[in-house]
């Protein structure tokens, strides 16, 4: 597995394309990796911060279900949203992105660079990431936020009449379409002023992929309850990135020309999920891709076959990350939105998780509504490794282990 640096995760819609919305003529140029300058590295480590702590806080509001996220996506939303505030709001939103300190200009750069350059890691494996700003009517959305999203977030800006039926109608197609239909409709009507979206989308196919005929129904242990049958996928006598600590043993199995690729933290027997999650740090998690960098080991793989879609609000998950400005109409600053008084109302994000035996496809949609006031890897003998428990995975980056996508599967549905 290349490795240099951890990395992001975020509020997004996960997708492939280009980063635009628009089709492009250009012919599709593969980069060797992600390469990132001292600076970026220092963002993508502070991301990565960003990512486990807002893991962690989502497992807690959702300590018993199971649990699949795009910080990824979070962060782009937020990275954008923060564009358009000042003062404490912008303090806040910065802190809980762990960017505190970075340079506001240098931060867009690097969204930009993710944008432009993650789609173009490797031609078999589909990424894509889109933004997108929805207007009420007339609502008094500055230019200069509006041309700030476009530069450095690819957003795509349109004004609707959010009264219209249609409009919610418009802005589900829109989403539909950047996660090819793994999400489709998240909107029952519009509301507010200002609806800010990030998608992502991602369909990966395994370098060692599982044949159908060893798929069998066999027992799965959920933390609480009675053991079930579940669809268990099997790939015998192959060798994976492999490393082992007191908690868990974890096992990446790479996607395409190995830029991707998916890390199953399999908890040890009479540990839960939940340990490993409170484990789950920046630094240890660069130190664990590190360590499995230089370790292979033979493994008799059983992965669950999954379909599983998530909703989670977000805004109690921020305020515990120190978020709270933002969403009081008395003290949240917008002003580099909008000359009126605005607060968010509303962060939602939706995900799609399918693993199957030719891959994975993986798809998140994060949506902030703003309401404006009118007022203001030696072992030859195959090692065991089922997973036929609770389990936690990570779909990332190989180079920097930039995190797009996170789960705790408690239960197969």
């Amino acid at each position: 597995m290349k490795y240099v640096s951890a990395f992001l995760m975020g509020i997004s819609f996960l997708a492939f394309t280009c980063c635009q919305q628009k089709p492009t003529n250009e012919p599709f140029i593969e980069l060797s990796s992600l390469e990132l300058t001292d600076e970026e590295v220092r963002m993508a480590d502070a991301s990565n911060d960003f990512t486990c702590d807002f893991f962690q806080k989502t497992n807690v509001q959702q300590q018993e279900q199971n649990l699949f996220i795009s910080p990824l996506s979070a962060q782009f939303n937020l990275g954008m949203v923060a564009n358009g505030t000042s003062g404490k709001t912008f303090q806040e939103l910065e802190s809980a992105l762990h960017l505190s300190g970075n340079n506001e200009q240098s931060a867009n750069n690097y969204f930009l660079k993710l944008m432009n350059n993650l789609p173009r890691l490797d031609s078999t494996t589909i990424f894509q990431s889109a933004n997108s700003i929805w207007i009420n009517k007339e609502s008094p959305v500055k230019t200069s936020f509006q041309q700030t999203s476009r530069k450095y977030f690819l957003a795509e800006v349109q004004n609707l009449e959010f009264s219209d039926p249609k409009s919610a109608d418009i802005i589900n197609q829109w989403m539909n379409e950047q996660t090819q239909g793994r999400i489709n409709k998240v909107l029952d009507k519009t509301k507010d002023d200002c609806i800010l979206i990030n998608t992502l989308f991602f369909k990966g196919g395994w370098i060692f992929p599982f044949d159908e005929s060893n798929t069998r129904q066999e027992d799965f242990y959920p933390a609480n309850g009675e053991k079930y049958q579940v669809s268990m996928m099997h790939r015998p006598d192959t060798w994976f990135n492999y490393h082992e600590t007191d908690l868990f043993e974890m096992a990446t199995l790479p996607y395409g020309n190995n830029s991707y690729a998916m890390t199953v933290i399999l908890p040890k027997t009479g540990i839960s999920a939940d340990s490993c999650v409170t484990a789950f740090s920046g630094t240890n998690w660069k130190a664990w891709l590190a360590a499995s960098d230089t370790t292979s080991r033979n493994l008799d793989l059983k992965l669950p076959s999954i379909k599983l879609d998530s909703k989670t609000d977000l805004i109690p998950i921020f305020r515990k990350m120190g978020v709270n400005a933002a969403f009081n109409k008395t003290y949240a600053d917008f002003s580099r939105m909008t000359d009126l008084e605005a607060s968010i109302s509303e962060i939602k994000q939706f995900t799609r998780l399918e693993i199957t035996e030719t891959g994975t496809v993986a798809a998140a949609a994060t949506i902030t509504d703003v309401c404006l006031e009118e007022e203001v890897r030696a072992v030859i003998t195959p090692h065991p490794f089922h997973v036929n428990r609770p389990f936690l995975l990570v779909i990332h980056e190989t180079k920097t282990g930039l995190i797009l996508f996170m789960g705790k599967i408690n239960e197969i549905p």
